[in-house]
């Protein structure tokens, strides 16, 4: 027998994102009711019944990082309350999740509290949007998913691919190279990433593709998140000074925080394309992830399920 479902949407989720998964879920859709109080703590509730059913809390982690994580938990808790028979937790941008690790003694492992924070107060399973660094899933104690939004974006880009003379897929750094890769690999382009070199006599810092000419090419610079966009618009301004026809940016997680539109395009990007898990501002072509989201749910439902019926019994 089919899961039931109710899609229950966090504060500050965008409509597109919570809408899109209860549809391809074929689920209820609960918006959450609140409010804050005057010493500013939050205040939720769910306006449905969910006895029996999955509840899949719906929330993102901008604006206000902080207090979207802690009305996620509270809906997380609430959903155990109100008789859930599973409760997941889907993140479209998940916050603290680039401090990975201590960088400095005395810091916090940020994601392993926010993962943690999650599973206390009820979620047996959680899926993120192209997390920062998938690998931290490990500190979730449950089923976890990293949802890849490649599928996505190379539909929006289909057409500019097949316009193309040819079409190249280029990270701004290495660390972002699986991501051209996933998306290369679904265009039918080619990809690579900007590689840094420092001139030994002057010291001058330069920046290319480690293999490509990008000479006359389309190329879509991709990256999981924009905040400030200066490593994007500095991107776009090294490929369109050695001769790419066009630059397209493209990232899962659009903050755009301050002046980033504005660079963007003072730096001669012609589109800007971001996943639907934040509410992308005006100008900014918003692509759909739910779809992609809700086939990780279920995978992650039928997880737990395939968990509980392994647990050993107790004898009376």
């Amino acid at each position: 027998m089919a899961a039931r479902y109710v899609v229950v949407a966090a504060p500050g989720v965008p409509e597109s994102f919570a809408e899109g998964l209860a549809r391809s879920l074929g689920a209820e859709l609960a918006r959450a009711e609140h409010k804050l109080f005057p010493d500013g703590e939050s205040y939720v509730r769910i306006p449905a019944g969910l006895d029996g059913a999955v509840a899949v809390v719906a929330s993102t982690g901008y604006p206000e990082p902080t207090r979207r994580l802690w009305e996620a938990a509270l809906l997380a808790e609430a959903s155990r309350g109100l008789g859930a028979s599973h409760v997941v937790a889907v993140m479209g941008y998940t916050p603290y999740s680039r401090q990975d690790r201590r960088f400095i003694r005395g810091e916090p492992v940020s994601i392993r509290v926010t993962l943690g924070l999650l599973a206390s107060s009820g979620a047996e399973a959680f899926a993120a949007v192209d997390l920062h660094k998938p690998e931290s899933l490990h500190w979730f104690p449950g089923p976890a998913a990293s949802v890849d939004p490649s599928p996505a974006f190379a539909e929006r880009l289909r057409g500019a691919a097949e316009a193309a003379e040819k079409i190249y897929v280029i990270a701004p750094d290495r660390g972002a190279f699986h991501r051209a890769r996933r998306l290369a690999e679904r265009l039918g382009a080619a990809f690579d990433y900007l590689e840094k070199s420092r001139d030994r006599v002057t010291g001058e810092i330069t920046m290319r593709p480690k293999t490509l000419d990008v000479r006359g090419a389309t190329v879509v610079i991709v990256d999981d998140i924009v905040s400030t966009g200066g490593t994007m618009a500095r991107a776009a301004e090294i490929l369109l000074q050695q001769g790419a026809r066009e630059v397209i940016a493209a990232c899962t997680h659009g903050l755009f925080a301050g002046d980033a539109l504005q660079k963007l395009r003072k730096a001669g990007v012609s589109r800007i394309l971001a996943g639907n898990t934040v509410k992308p501002p005006e100008g900014v072509e918003e692509v759909d992830v739910s779809r992609q989201v809700a086939a990780a749910i279920d995978r992650l439902v039928e997880a737990v399920a395939g968990y509980e019926q392994e647990k050993p019994q107790k004898r009376g």
